[in-house]
């Protein structure tokens, strides 16, 4: 080889690996230079600013001087998460167009129409109208076919969901003009609505499920959770509540501070609620109880394995000061505090800033790093059989602590309920599978909502409740359905009674859902739900399963 020919091999080496090289360089300046500083002495803030400038000049001379085109923000956003994997798995770069979506996610409503739709064969049908929204308001229904918007027909267009997302969100107080199609009605039916706040409550649900009992589900922690669920709390108290279940299935957690707002009502005053550590003394406080509890009767709390964050500091607060049974499975396992930091050009910063602990010293962390697929830890709990069986959780490794009452309790990967109830694995065959997974059992319940719609508005969810199960010929007319929108008729099985009970059950929940939204959903399913079933139980009997009395080995 010529020593031109190597200079030349040099310089194309250097030229595939310049851009990954500078974009390293860029996203670390762009973070550095955002001024994200925890405390550090005087000699690392020097460095800092140091680095931060020679970033910053480094960038400009790529931006004038590199022979090739370059997207400084691709390469930019790349080198981000280059940097960032190395960290923890919940410290993330959230990109500029993407960041106040994902800051709403956590604000109590957002500005549009209040519908949720699918698109479909090039047909946007609503699938459910939010409570409170304006949508709600003027009549549309779920059912509705929505032909024009502002004078545009999209029926018969190729539209995606961002594309009617634009159409249809905009500023409170703007209007937007549609035409639907509804089932029964010969003309088009129009609609001007005037685009409003849209309610989306993180108390899901709040009802008496027996004389006694009491039940509040929580599906986030955002600004106004605990105001809601103080709200329903002193509701059901004034309704007769002496035992509460509390419902954090499902829920990925949200704000720290509602969550130790929400444990004050329920704890002692001046009992530990959570700890955190971080770096130097700004990360690093202990929350107590403020005040006598505002309920002090029997509680449980419903988990699973995607209860997350701050959905695990109400459950092990609750759980090391003996004050609640935990009822599910074992939770996610989320103990790291992130505080969401807005940078120049809008984007954020989801950091990662301490670590939190309960009131008996538990972390509540599962593992992350090199070596380990922290995204499929729930997949394989499934294939472990830990889902299925209490005894498939692996806790000879996990560190002991001590609750109040001086019960082992065990850190180092989520928090294990005292009555574990297994996922449900009842097969209800393939047609049922179809059914669900095509959406026509959504679409049957739909379509009932819409040719009962009156009668079910009249006489109300609990009219609904009762009177559903005297529907003799429900099952026929679905398998009608689904024959007319392409679904073969199903054949004989020898469980299909049991298979109707449960299509007849699965069908009463989608309607109750369709006409009274999250509250009918939860109120209907909970009827046979075995969390619930088991929270009534332990309020009944007093008691939990033996193994929450075992004492701490010596």
């Amino acid at each position: 080889m010529t020593k031109d020919s190597s200079n030349s091999s040099k310089n194309v080496d250097t030229k595939a690996w310049l851009p990954l090289i500078i974009g390293v360089s860029i996203g670390f300046g762009v973070l550095i230079g955002s001024h994200l500083r925890a405390p550090n002495p005087e000699t690392n803030r020097l460095m800092v600013d140091k680095n931060a400038t020679k970033f910053e000049r480094l960038l400009n001379y790529v931006d004038k001087y590199y022979v090739d085109s370059v997207d400084i923000n691709e390469l930019t956003q790349e080198a981000i998460d280059h940097i960032l994997k190395d960290l923890d798995p919940h410290t993330v770069y959230v990109p500029a167009d993407e960041a106040d979506i994902m800051s709403s996610r956590l604000d109590d409503g957002f500005e549009g129409v209040g519908i949720e739709f699918r698109v479909m064969e090039d047909t946007l049908k609503v699938l459910s109208v939010m409570p409170g929204g304006p949508s709600k308001k003027i009549g549309i229904r779920a059912g509705d076919k929505i032909i024009t918007v502002n004078g545009d027909t999209i029926a018969g267009k190729h539209i995606d969901n961002s594309f009617i997302v634009k159409k249809l969100r905009g500023k409170k107080g703007t209007t937007v003009n549609i035409e639907v199609k509804r089932k029964k009605q010969d003309e088009l039916l129009a609609f001007t609505i005037t685009r409003d706040i849209v309610p989306t409550p993180s108390v899901e649900a709040h009802y008496m499920i027996d004389d006694v009992t009491g039940y509040i589900k929580i599906s986030k922690f955002a600004v106004k959770t605990y105001d809601e669920f103080h709200n329903a709390l002193l509701f059901l108290k004034s309704e007769g509540m002496e035992n509460l279940v509390i419902d954090l299935r499902n829920n990925g957690g949200g704000f720290l501070g509602q969550a130790v707002k929400i444990v004050d009502d329920l704890l002692p005053k001046d009992d530990l609620i959570v700890y955190t550590e971080g770096k130097g003394n700004e990360f690093t406080e202990k929350e107590f109880s403020q005040r006598n509890p505002d309920f002090d009767g029997p509680i449980a709390v419903l988990v699973n394995e995607r209860s997350a964050s701050a959905s695990e500091i109400v459950t092990g607060a609750l759980q090391d000061h003996d004050r609640a049974v935990v009822i599910g499975r074992r939770t996610y396992g989320k103990g790291l505090v992130q505080r969401q930091l807005r940078l120049k050009d809008n984007s954020l910063l989801r950091l990662t800033i301490s670590r939190y602990f309960t009131p008996s010293g538990r972390s509540i962390q599962k593992p992350y790093g090199e070596g380990i697929s922290y995204g499929d830890d729930i997949s394989n709990r499934y294939e472990s059989g830990e889902l299925f069986n209490k005894d498939s959780i692996k806790t000879d490794k996990m560190p002991q602590f001590k609750t109040d009452k001086n019960r082992i309790v065990y850190g180092g990967g989520g928090i294990i309920p005292d009555n574990f109830i297994p996922l449900d694995t009842t097969s209800m065959g393939i047609y049922y599978y179809t059914l669900e997974h095509t959406d026509i059992l959504r679409d049957y319940a739909i379509e009932y909502a819409n040719d009962h719609y009156i009668d079910l508005m009249e006489n109300g969810l609990d009219h609904f409740i009762k009177s559903f199960e005297d529907e003799k010929n429900i099952i026929n007319d679905l398998e009608k359905f689904a024959v007319m929108m392409g679904i073969n008729k199903r054949k004989p099985n020898h469980n299909d009674v049991t298979i109707n009970i449960n299509l007849k059950h699965r069908l009463k929940i989608l309607i109750a859902q369709t006409i009274w939204g999250d509250k009918g959903y939860h109120k209907v399913a909970n009827m046979r739900d075995p969390m619930v079933k088991e929270a009534q139980k332990v309020f009944d009997e007093g008691i939990a399963e033996d193994d929450t009395t075992s004492k701490v080995e010596s």
